[in-house]
């Protein structure tokens, strides 16, 4: 049987990834909390501090939904802080590609080695994203054309709502580009996300449930110590409350996507793996 065709039919052992993400955390302990501390703490915490965001839950419908107020509140504040959100994105797909090369990469870089490959294959994982959300945002695009042609306001709501587990399974299948970007050091977007498609095919289904299973379990923990942050914030004296709560925000931000990284590079590494090919160390064009 062909490697291609044993990739294929090998299905991904959620449990085991799980696992090998912690362990693989564990074992480099030291470098995680530099690199977290470095590209997500702290960039977070500035963020926070310098760009504080408008309270939109006030300005939103009874039931959360859009209202001018809204729109008004959100489109001034891209408009006064838009080069702080593209400076802290840029930081922390950096720091992205940091962090899975530590965890993915059998021959464990040190911190300055994993800065390097961050800096170096920035605008490959940053051109990445961008094309995978403009492939998200075609798929709505489609389905709100669709049922604009229509004429319905029922069919046009109707697809927009099926559209979203079509986004969700794509951006599943596009979703490991990034570690395919840190660890195979592939510098071409189009080729990463190739990657990534054919690694994830025949396991789609079993990763959209793994992810929204993580996303669920990240939600519940946000919300108890969201809880926390509010008793700090509550504190008097405006600013001392304000630090304290940037500060806890920091952390519990920082740990969280520092786990959601280490399980992206641990499955792409089992389905590297299983598909028996050797993770190159050249880069690709």
């Amino acid at each position: 049987m062909s490697p291609t065709r044993d990739r294929a039919v090998m299905k991904l052992d959620l449990n085991a990834a799980w696992d090998q993400a912690v362990r693989l955390i564990a074992a480099n302990r030291e470098v995680m909390l530099v690199l977290g501390g470095v590209f997500f703490f702290l960039p977070y915490v500035l963020f926070l501090l310098l760009a504080p965001m408008p309270d939109f839950a006030a300005v939103a419908g009874p039931s959360g939904e859009n209202t001018p107020a809204l729109r008004s509140a959100m489109s001034g504040f891209l408009a006064d802080y838009w080069w702080a959100i593209l400076l802290l994105t840029l930081v922390q797909t950096l720091g992205a590609i940091a962090v899975m090369a530590v965890i993915g990469d059998p021959t464990r870089p040190t911190v300055r080695a994993a800065m390097q490959r961050g800096a170096a294959y920035l605008l490959p994982n940053f051109g990445a994203q961008l094309l995978t959300s403009l492939a998200a945002m075609l798929v709505l695009f489609v389905a709100l054309f669709v049922g604009k042609l229509s004429g319905s306001k029922p069919v046009i709501a109707t697809l927009s709502v099926f559209s979203l587990p079509v986004i969700i399974w794509l951006l599943t299948r596009l979703s490991l580009s990034g570690a395919a970007i840190a660890i195979e050091l592939l510098a071409n977007p189009l080729t990463a996300l190739r990657r990534s498609w054919r690694l994830t095919a025949g396991n789609g289904l079993r990763l959209v449930a793994f992810y929204l299973l993580l996303f669920l379990a990240f939600f519940v923990i946000l919300q108890v110590l969201g809880l926390i942050v509010g008793v700090f914030t509550a504190l008097p004296g405006a600013e001392i409350a304000h630090v304290l709560g940037a500060l806890l925000s920091g952390v519990i931000y920082a740990v969280l996507i520092l786990i959601g990284y280490a399980v992206l590079a641990s499955v792409h590494r089992q389905l590297a793996r299983a598909e028996r090919v050797s993770v190159p160390v050249s880069h690709e064009a």
